[in-house]
């Protein structure tokens, strides 16, 4: 079944309609590589630690508390605070990697129409053969600062 599945794949690949060719990338190294892409990571990484630090204040205050009731009333509040905040730093987490993703492909559909290829594919999906685009990629994406 493993044979008909690669033989059939090399002959939907090698048809007419891919015959500008498949390309790839290797998108963890131009991730590791774009500028705009590692001072994303960076500032995701400070909101991270953020709440790190909110989570040790609380924690100093609550060991400053008395009565089990004190106690169980700070847990229910910093809870939802934390829940807050969570959400926050998900939603900008999400929004900040889209924003990165999104330049990201912007640019390689460019390269890909500039090299007339049919398709773009992540690295690790491709065995042999293809055109590797990612260190043009990378060096387009960063002049575009």
């Amino acid at each position: 079944m493993k044979k008909i599945l690669f033989l059939l794949s090399l002959l939907i690949l090698s048809s007419p309609c891919f015959a500008g060719g498949v390309g790839y990338i290797n998108y963890e190294k131009v991730a590791a590589n774009y500028s705009y892409a590692k001072n994303t990571m960076m500032e995701i990484q400070i909101k991270g630690r953020e709440i790190e630090s909110f989570l040790r204040a609380k924690e100093v205050e609550f060991n400053k508390l008395e009565t089990p009731l004190q106690k169980k009333k700070f847990q229910e509040s910093v809870q939802a605070e934390l829940k807050t905040k969570e959400d926050a730093f998900n939603k900008f987490r999400e929004k900040r990697e889209e924003d990165v993703y999104n330049r990201i492909h912007a640019v390689a559909e460019k390269i890909r129409l500039e090299k007339q290829l049919d398709v773009l594919l992540d690295a690790r999906g491709v065995f042999s053969g293809g055109v590797d685009i990612t260190d043009s990629l990378i060096q387009r994406l960063n002049q575009n600062k």
